[in-house]
């Protein structure tokens, strides 16, 4: 009898729920911009965080929100959720599927 491959379903793949996260901070934080509720940060002046978003790379480049609290939380979600959410799908779609022949 030929073995049966178990199918996974698409919302369970790990994949989708970091692109997922991704996604959604962004819809919040773009719900931040856009009504003016922003969560109360502290001061981040002269702090290691206030260093890195007042340096040039996050003033010229990382621009996506006025807010550089928001700018800083994007690259982290994008650094820790998004690209491998990207690298778990390029081998979820590229990887060879191993199907069984064989008879037992």
């Amino acid at each position: 009898m030929a073995e049966k491959q178990k199918s996974v379903s698409s919302l369970k793949k790990y994949w989708v729920s970091q692109i997922g996260v991704f996604l959604l901070s962004q819809i919040i934080f773009i719900t931040f911009e856009t009504t003016g509720w922003l969560p109360n940060y502290k001061e981040i002046d002269g702090t290691l965080f206030g260093r890195i978003t007042e340096s040039s790379i996050f003033i010229e480049w990382f621009t996506f929100y006025e807010t550089p609290q928001l700018n800083l939380l994007t690259v982290f979600f994008g650094v820790f959720f998004l690209v491998p959410g990207i690298i778990s799908a390029l081998k979820n779609v590229f990887s060879p599927r191993h199907y069984s022949n064989s008879s037992k």
